[in-house]
């Protein structure tokens, strides 16, 4: 099997597995032990920024629990989050995606082939990525910052003039005018 076709079946079982904890969340129990590692890794994501930007991590729980919609997997709660932390300690899952990608490109930078250690790195990969989407409540917490919404719209600002950049027509040069000839009279 050549290497693109392994690159494809990887990316491509990352996607069915994603699909599969999409459609396991009806049966809570079974879906909280398969995203655990996700839920460790996107709680650690809050705890260690919190513990950097000076939030002054105050709890830290892996147990799933009823929650006012539905379930949270897991918490880690803080008692310093201020204009200056928030937003970045709520977003914080986030950095979950490069690590993602990274894993992928190791697992694929070598000569991949298709035993358990491909199995458990899409496991991994899948993991990674559907922790790192922030919950509602991450979203809300990190919408108190203003430092998030100036990010947002410096972000949106640049998006923008990135695509009107992209999206101006290309005009051709001015052509020269031609040399003027010397006459010899």
């Amino acid at each position: 099997m050549s290497s693109q076709n392994v690159q494809l079946l990887f990316l491509g079982a990352v996607v069915a597995l994603l699909a599969l904890f999409h459609w396991i969340r009806r049966f809570f129990w079974v879906f909280s032990v398969l995203v655990l590692p996700g839920t460790f890794a996107h709680e650690c994501c809050h705890l260690l920024l919190g513990l950097a930007l000076n939030g002054r991590p105050a709890g830290f729980n892996l147990l799933p629990r009823r929650a006012e919609r539905g379930w949270e997997m897991g918490s880690a709660t803080f008692s310093n989050l201020r204009w200056y932390n928030v937003f970045f300690v709520g977003m914080a899952p986030l950095l979950l995606l490069p690590a993602a990608y990274g894993l992928m490109r190791w697992r694929l930078g070598g000569h991949p082939a298709l035993d358990w250690q491909e199995v458990l790195a899409v496991y991994l990969v899948a993991n990674l990525v559907y922790a790192a989407l922030p919950s509602w409540q991450d979203f809300r917490l990190a919408a108190r910052s203003p430092i998030g919404w100036l990010l947002l719209a410096a972000g949106a600002a640049y998006a923008w003039h990135r695509h009107e950049a992209v999206s101006a027509p290309v005009s051709a040069p001015p052509a020269a005018a031609p040399a003027p000839h010397a006459s010899s009279a």
